[in-house]
């Protein structure tokens, strides 16, 4: 009796729109069918893929230019003649720019972030949608060309890398979605074909074998091995070996457990504690640029997207809502944890990663950030963020618009302004301000008097942050005050850094952060 036919088998053309229908456990077909026409001998014998003569071989030709201003967008190919938003990093802003169809565009730092491997898959990504979806693009563009909308092209994202469509969803914009899910999961079938790629695999296993009776078989040494012949990324050949059918083989490795632990055995969306938060982002660029653009704030552990969906705000603090809790992966940014043993190349496993060794008990944890491990995050305008970010970043606004009245009025002093803060914070009395601020009970007595407009920086930091204050409203009482905040050196880097980064910690949150990067803590020893 033949199995029942599901979406999984099919292999088709949408005869509307003349979009490519392809179902998972058809790929492999599809691969070879491009294969067969751009490279033959690629299905017959293990080569490393000549990319670049397939692009010449296509028509297409190669330009390098910035896409997102966090390396999120790879590349991209021009179906249509289109404008395209090229992003400088210099002045931090992107322009639109005409390009002719048949144009592949690559961010020139993916290869020097990701590898060679990266590029060469972006590469494939791209000249896999000049192969199948130009012709749902020219469709598009006939049954829009009384219309307004511009057809903006498919941009190779890592953070849907892994992103899986909804099924049943009737959408262009779906429907867009699902040819992107394909060039992702067909490109390392391209560069590493089943038959030819599986068969490499086995005879680097058998010269594994041949070198002696007391060989110990490796992961890691096949998957190495497997990379540089093929000219791929590691985490792309762990996942080849499983797919062409060699699990079994493999699972009898000795490191097997080690080295598919990134796959088998990772957490997801760990929380992170206010240290942790802050020394992850200094260890990766990327993710220092997904942070300090404005699209996420930290909230219960989590980097949130600055939206008011998933995040509110009490007494200055940040909370996930109830929605966000629910659906982690659509607005948080996904920190995992794993177990971690050294093995020879592990540290080209976690290439372009962002990571931070937690030691708990006898277990070597690692905390790890990739682009790749993200669902859709980045595609709405940054804009909205960032209008967002500002608006959290002031909890009462009426507070804000009086208080700044008072910092431009020269009449008002700072211990004024202060107390007005106080005030509505009802820190009515000394013991209240102590818990707060960590600051003497004295010091509470001589701001209501009007007594201590000379407070030192600490002092006055310390305030700021027991009150839950954004950077912005800081500087403005700092610029009111008789200090002058360093931008640029510890401790007032960091101070700012830790508020713009992590808005309304409080006070012991923020000592300890401080702590760990060797910063004398605020409140607790500043005695009258």
């Amino acid at each position: 009796m033949k199995s029942k036919i599901t979406s999984s088998d099919i292999f088709d053309i949408n005869k509307k729109s003349g979009a490519l229908i392809l179902g998972k456990n058809r790929l492999d077909d599809y691969a070879t069918k491009f294969l067969t026409k751009y490279c033959k001998q690629a299905l017959v014998d293990p080569m490393p893929l000549p990319v670049e003569e397939i692009l010449q071989d296509m028509g297409l030709t190669v330009q390098e230019v910035s896409l997102s201003s966090n390396l999120d967008v790879f590349g991209c190919c021009l179906l249509l003649d289109a404008h395209i938003d090229v992003y400088d990093h210099e002045t931090r802003q992107y322009t639109s720019t005409a390009f002719n169809a048949g144009t592949v565009l690559i961010d020139p730092l993916s290869e020097a972030v990701y590898g060679e491997g990266s590029k060469r898959n972006t590469l494939i990504h791209e000249a896999l949608h000049w192969e199948k979806d130009k012709r749902y693009f020219e469709i598009l563009e006939i049954k829009n060309k009384n219309a307004s909308e511009k057809l903006y092209p498919i941009l190779c994202r890592q953070s849907e890398t892994f992103y899986t469509p909804p099924e049943g969803k009737n959408t262009k914009e779906n429907e867009v979605r699902w040819l992107e899910w394909q060039a992702h999961r067909l490109a390392p079938r391209v560069l590493m074909p089943k038959n030819s790629f599986k068969k490499k695999a086995l005879e680097f296993i058998q010269q594994y074998k041949e070198a002696g009776e007391n060989v110990i078989l490796s992961c890691d040494t096949l998957i190495e091995d497997l990379s540089i012949f093929f000219k791929t990324s590691r985490l792309s050949v762990k996942y080849r070996l499983i797919e062409v059918g060699l699990k079994d083989t493999i699972l009898r490795f000795s490191d097997y457990e080690d080295v598919y632990e990134e796959i088998n055995s990772n957490k997801d969306f760990v929380k992170l504690t206010p240290v942790e938060a802050l020394k992850i982002i200094d260890t990766d660029s990327v993710l220092k640029g997904w942070i300090s653009d404005g699209r996420f704030v930290y909230a219960d552990g989590y980097f949130v997207l600055a939206d008011i969906q998933y995040v509110k705000q009490k007494d200055g603090v940040l909370h996930l809502t109830a929605k966000a809790k629910k659906n982690l992966a659509k607005c948080v940014i996904n920190i995992r944890e794993q177990k971690f043993t050294t093995y020879e190349n592990a540290d080209k496993d976690f290439l372009g990663y962002a990571v931070l060794r937690k030691v708990e008990g006898i277990d070597n944890r690692l905390l790890t950030f990739h682009p790749k491990y993200q669902s859709s995050l980045m595609c709405e305008p940054e804009e909205a963020y960032q209008a967002f970010y500002k608006q959290l970043a002031s909890y009462d606004e009426q507070e804000e618009i009086e208080l700044m009245k008072m910092i431009g009025d020269p009449t008002k002093s700072l211990c004024e302004c202060l107390w007005f803060l106080m005030e509505n914070r009802k820190w009515n009395y000394p013991k209240q301000f102590y818990e707060e601020t960590g600051l003497h009970i004295n010091y509470h007595g001589k701001i209501k008097k009007n007594n201590y407009n000379n407070m030192t920086t600490n002092v006055l930091m310390a305030i700021c942050v027991g009150m839950r204050l954004s950077s912005r409203i800081t500087q403005k009482l700092f610029d009111k005050s008789n200090n002058k905040l360093d931008y640029y050196s510890d401790p007032d880097k960091t101070y700012i850094r830790i508020m713009d980064t992590m808005p309304g910690l409080s006070l012991d949150d923020f000592n300890g952060v401080l702590g760990q990067f060797g910063i004398p803590e605020l409140g607790s020893e500043i005695k009258i």
